[in-house]
């Protein structure tokens, strides 16, 4: 049996990058280590080279720009990788400004990023960093002259940041607005211990609470499924909200 091409690259790239929305996300969170490099390399690399092939047409780097923003990429940028994610970043640092073609590098760990692609970085957003060499690594990818500021890095305020580079006529540490409740990322810390009420706990989470029914065919069913929102919930949370 003969196959037969469907669709080609035009359709993804009108998927990742001509969509109606300013941003599109692509979730790999749940993808292996071991995959996770490949892929990332290959994404990057369609993008860059078609943004780059076609920079002098209306939907090119240069006619629209590009921002990559690359979440833990201490997973797959580190010094000793040499994988095609690895690759293809450090070709985007050192070249793609001028095709229009942008990368954010977003870590926790910045000890762990190739100093290639961190000394590229036009402008550091640093927030909280207690350890030595994280700090070092971004004290090393700014002028000595900075260095006084960035050693307030270990006595900042959670949403707290020190602001230096290209995006701002002069160093600046500031303090970043959450953003709305409907509109923050599932990140935050799990609950250790809830409070107890006259009936006992007052709210979900926590080891203080009482045990539901074990059901794990439950846990195996959404982690089958790859979405972390189980059904049941979902239905429980709707009668909920029909009650009130």
């Amino acid at each position: 049996m003969e196959c037969q091409i469907e669709e080609d690259l035009d359709s993804l790239l009108k998927q990742w990058v001509g969509g109606p929305q300013p941003i599109t996300i692509l979730d790999l969170s749940g993808i292996p280590t071991s995959i996770l490099t490949n892929l990332v390399g290959v994404l990057l690399r369609v993008i860059y080279d078609a943004l780059f092939w076609s920079r002098n047409l209306s939907e090119g780097g240069r006619e629209r720009p590009l921002l990559l923003v690359l979440e833990e990429a201490h997973n797959y940028l580190g010094q000793s990788d040499t994988g095609p994610a690895a690759l293809a970043v450090r070709r985007i640092a050192k070249e793609g400004r001028k095709y229009g073609i942008g990368a954010m590098i977003v870590s926790q760990r910045p000890a762990e990023i190739d100093s290639t692609i961190l000394s590229q970085c036009g402008t550091i957003i640093a927030m909280r960093l207690s350890n030595s060499a994280d700090r070092a690594n971004v004290t090393g990818a700014v002028t000595d002259n900075l260095e006084g500021l960035l050693s307030m890095l270990p006595v900042l305020r959670t949403g707290e940041a020190i602001i230096i580079g290209e995006a701002v006529h002069l160093p600046v540490r500031t303090l970043i607005d959450p953003p709305p409740k409907d509109r923050r990322p599932d990140s935050s810390d799990p609950l250790v211990y809830t409070p107890t009420g006259m009936d006992g706990p007052t709210g979900p989470g926590g080891w203080n609470r009482n045990r539901e029914k074990d059901d794990y065919a439950e846990v195996v069913a959404v982690w089958r499924k790859q979405e972390p929102r189980s059904p049941r919930i979902i239905q429980e949370t709707e009668e909920e909200v029909t009650k009130i």
